[in-house]
């Protein structure tokens, strides 16, 4: 997972630790994830990293809470968090641009614990969304989540291939936005959103909300890590129905989603 470095604070935990992934470990880089070590070791060996960064030894891997700790690092991998950008409780950030329009996408992470999404419908272009009401709507499986629009505004431009994935390689990240708006309200004093620590402790809250579904579904009394594993034979594949089953699966979108209309 890596953190936009927009606002820097002092003696804050690594994302990690919050996560549950390691036990102590203070971030001394301002959240810029990308130029960590420990983030690279965790990508290279997610299932060893953890015990390394704090002097332990590693426990078998694909037994118990070590599992648990090596995919919530394979599932953060890749995915950005703009601390220069306001998100919605459900995971839509917004970014104001120099035209005075706002741009909206749905959060790196969030894409990453849904896939594979199968459609995003979104507003058609003219549409008056007021501030609360729906605005976009994901489809996957036999689930239909519905979002709701973080600030009032006129849909002015939607994008013709919104993307439905965390980033790839070499992909443009301009290119990630899913509609534009023309503000009808202030974006900076919009209600509801989160910025700058209050963002990152949303996110460490939804990372914990995985976690403890992760917990139940790989607990150490299975012996073995829940759902088919990726090609590397080490860690589960990225769909999280697969690894949670669905009616956990379900649980989780209803904890992250709680809202739905």
């Amino acid at each position: 997972m890596l953190v936009d470095p927009v606002v820097t604070t002092s003696e804050q935990p690594c994302v990690w630790v919050s996560a549950g992934v390691l036990s102590y470990r203070l971030c001394d880089r301002g959240y810029d994830c990308e130029s960590c070590p420990l983030y690279h070791a965790l990508r290279r060996d997610a299932r060893t990293a953890a015990a390394t960064a704090v002097g332990g030894e590693a426990t078998a891997p694909g037994t118990g809470e070590d599992a648990v700790g090596a995919f919530l690092a394979e599932l953060g991998g890749g995915c950005v968090l703009h601390l220069d950008r306001a998100y919605s409780a459900e995971g839509l950030w917004m970014e104001a641009t120099p035209a005075g329009e706002v741009r909206v996408g749905l959060d790196d992470y969030t894409l990453r614990l849904l896939q594979p999404l199968d459609e995003v419908v979104l507003p058609r272009v003219g549409v008056w969304l007021q501030h609360g009401a729906p605005c976009a709507w994901l489809d996957r499986g036999r689930l239909a989540i519905s979002l709701r629009c973080p600030v009032a505004g006129e849909v002015v431009a939607v994008h013709p291939r919104p993307v439905l994935a965390a980033p790839r390689d070499g992909e443009d990240p301009a290119e990630r936005w899913w509609f534009r708006l023309r503000p009808h309200e202030p974006l900076a004093t919009a209600a509801g959103l989160c910025r700058n620590e209050a963002l990152l402790r949303w996110f460490l809250g939804r990372v914990r909300t995985v976690r403890e579904h992760l917990d139940v579904a790989m607990a150490p009394a299975a012996r073995a890590i829940a759902g088919p594993v990726q090609n590397d034979g080490g860690l589960p594949a990225l769909d999280l129905e697969a690894v949670l089953g669905r009616e956990r699966f379900e649980a989780l979108v209803a904890a992250l989603f709680p809202m739905q209309i």
